[in-house]
């Protein structure tokens, strides 16, 4: 057997599933989250599956390193098991007719589900076949390590080189978001004056257009032409869009003359389905592609200046997206555009 580079695999494996079991337990409704939104079962989403899976996860990680002949073999055939599994949910996911936000390995993976995630996923299982025949050798995984000369561990030092090598050189994002992150809330386009956004880089819209709840396509441009926007992206299978969802028809109310909007990638009607006091302030989002545009996950959030201009934003994560529109209220209110008074 080639003990060196077959350690690589169940080592490997092992570290995924320390680091994604212990992000997971961190962010139980994260993972709840990822349930729903990938279309799970009712019965697992809603049952204790989401806070057992990290712990699950653990368990299997130091099963793969300490479990000896002949426990090995089925504890790696499980792990080939789990990530098929995985591989399964990621290529129906690809299927939906909206993106879909996976937190795979907890908050260190959280992201949109595309194809680089199925491959990356196909690669998982692949490394998940090479560990059950590492499994079939005379001795566990901690034991060969711990027995292993000097050419094995070359092999972890190249592999540590290579790993650092691609994650510098393709890892991260390609580019800046559209602004940066907001310092100074809204802009003088929402009514509040010039000298409250003079630490922000106002830029004109971008072209991307937004889709109302009778089927019409509105530009960005368009719709600032009504007034200022407040525009929350959105997802109903989201938990961390709990909060803002539950306040977006509050806003509507207290921001007096910004109009509040909710913005799904899934269809409207789907997304009433679930989140009914949404009905008249969502807009359509089809493959997210406004969302992209302005760098931003869900929740996020951004103001439209009622002059083309971009107001404020963009902002990413449940209390970013709440500050924001406190701040957003506090300049109209400075401003005399609205009442202090709820």
């Amino acid at each position: 057997m080639l003990t060196g580079p077959l350690l690589l695999p169940p080592v490997v494996l092992a570290v995924l599933l320390l680091l994604s079991g212990a992000s997971k337990v961190r962010h139980t409704e994260a993972t709840r989250s990822a349930f729903a939104q990938l279309r799970l079962p009712r019965s697992l989403t809603g049952s204790a599956a989401p806070r057992a899976l990290p712990w699950a996860e653990i368990a299997l990680a130091g099963a793969l390193l300490v479990a000896p002949p002949p426990f090995a073999v089925p504890a790696a055939l499980l792990a080939l098991l789990v990530f098929l599994a995985y591989l399964v949910v990621i290529a129906r996911a690809l299927t939906f007719d909206h993106p879909v936000t996976c937190g795979c390995f907890g908050e260190l993976g959280l992201g949109e589900v595309t194809r680089r995630t199925l491959v990356r996923n196909a690669l998982l299982v692949l490394l998940a076949g090479l560990t059950v025949w590492s499994a079939t050798a005379p001795t566990s995984v901690v034991a060969r390590l711990l027995g292993a000369g000097a050419s094995t561990w070359v092999w972890f030092a190249l592999l540590v080189l290579v790993g650092a090598t691609l994650l510098t050189t393709f890892g991260g994002t390609k580019g800046e978001p559209l602004t940066p992150p907001v310092r100074g809330g809204a802009g003088a386009g929402a009514g509040a004056p010039e000298d409250a956004e003079l630490d922000y880089r106002r830029q004109p819209l971008p072209f991307a257009s937004l889709i109302d709840d009778e089927g019409i396509s509105h530009s960005l441009t368009d719709l600032t032409r009504q007034g200022a926007q407040l525009l929350v992206f959105v997802s109903p299978g989201c938990a961390p869009c709990a909060a803002p969802i539950a306040q977006i028809p509050q806003w509507a109310t207290d921001l007096g003359p910004v109009r509040v909007r909710g913005v799904v990638a899934a269809p409207i009607e789907a997304t009433l389905s679930v989140v009914p006091e949404l009905d008249g302030h969502l807009l359509h989002d089809p493959q997210a592609t406004t969302t992209r545009i302005f760098g931003t996950g869900t929740p996020g959030a951004v103001l439209l200046g009622m002059d083309g201009l971009l107001a404020g934003g963009p902002v990413e994560g449940s209390d970013a997206v709440l500050e924001f529109v406190e701040d957003v209220r506090a300049e109209l209110v400075d401003s005399g555009v609205i009442s202090d008074a709820r």
